[in-house]
């Protein structure tokens, strides 16, 4: 079933010199219920924009995203936002961070706000660590800790921006194999911004490959990989040809980028 659309989305910018920058031109896609899709490209592609048109955040300058079929003019409980900078709350604790967003709905009591954070809590396996502050966790856990936050107010959309950019190789891993958990439990529809490409291939469904600015779509890409995964999976032969393959398609769009072809609108 058809989730998210995105329609000729076009983003420009204006510029300190005059006239605008064109950051995302004609870029459409669809993505299913409960599909994992990762979007990949250079550096300065629109990546981030693009995630923030279909929250609501910023306004494309023509286009249209729709969900379930209904026009996107803005945020809504639907969607939910995971950023690379944790954003937590340095004067909450683990649970008055996760249960920001139930108590700013207004919608349940308090008692309810409680069973559901420590059955997050439980989720994310931050036992333990319910009455600890952001600057006794590492970063892994300030990063539990922000999607435990996202999955609280049970969104149908996660919308996820480089959010283990800031982590060390080695637990970046263990949060990939942890968010797949997860997911595996209830299947929310995820867009998912990496730079890495391995772990693009190892979350996704798809691939959405982006071309250098402006950004499009230069190529998507599905993954056959079987499920649930392991980080084994990493040494597969169809694993190890797709990471080829999107290798080879951003080296040619980086190539592009550092000769200096890219569009201004």
């Amino acid at each position: 079933m058809l989730h998210i659309e995105l329609k000729q989305i076009r983003v420009t910018f204006p510029q300190p010199e005059g006239g605008e920058l064109l950051a995302v031109d004609r870029f459409d896609l669809q993505v299913q219920r409960g599909e994992f899709v990762t979007i990949v490209g250079p550096s300065g592609c629109g990546k981030s924009t693009l995630l923030s048109v279909v929250d609501g955040l910023v306004r494309s300058s023509s286009g249209q995203v729709h969900v379930e079929g209904m026009l996107v003019t803005g945020p809504g409980p639907d969607r939910a936002l995971v950023f690379q900078e944790f954003a937590l709350l340095p004067w909450r604790t683990v649970e008055g961070n996760i249960g920001l967003g139930l108590e700013l709905q207004h919608k349940l009591s308090s008692r309810r706000i409680k069973e559901l954070v420590l059955h997050y809590i439980n989720m994310v396996g931050l036992q333990g660590f319910e009455r600890h502050y952001p600057y006794q966790l590492s970063g892994g856990m300030r990063q539990r800790v922000g999607i435990a936050r996202a999955l609280a107010v049970n969104p149908e959309i996660l919308l996820m921006d480089e959010p283990f950019a800031a982590l060390d190789a080695q637990t970046r891993e263990i949060m990939s194999v942890e968010l797949l958990r997860i997911w595996e439990q209830d299947k929310k529809t995820v867009l998912f911004i990496t730079h890495s490409i391995d772990e693009s291939v190892y979350l996704a469904d798809r691939v959405v490959v982006m071309s250098s600015r402006p950004g499009r779509v230069k190529e998507i890409i599905q993954v056959g990989l079987p499920r649930p995964r392991g980080l084994a999976i990493k040494d597969a032969p169809e694993f190890v040809r797709l990471r080829r393959h999107i290798w080879d398609l951003l080296e040619e769009e980086v190539r592009r980028q550092v000769d200096g072809k890219e569009d201004r609108a």
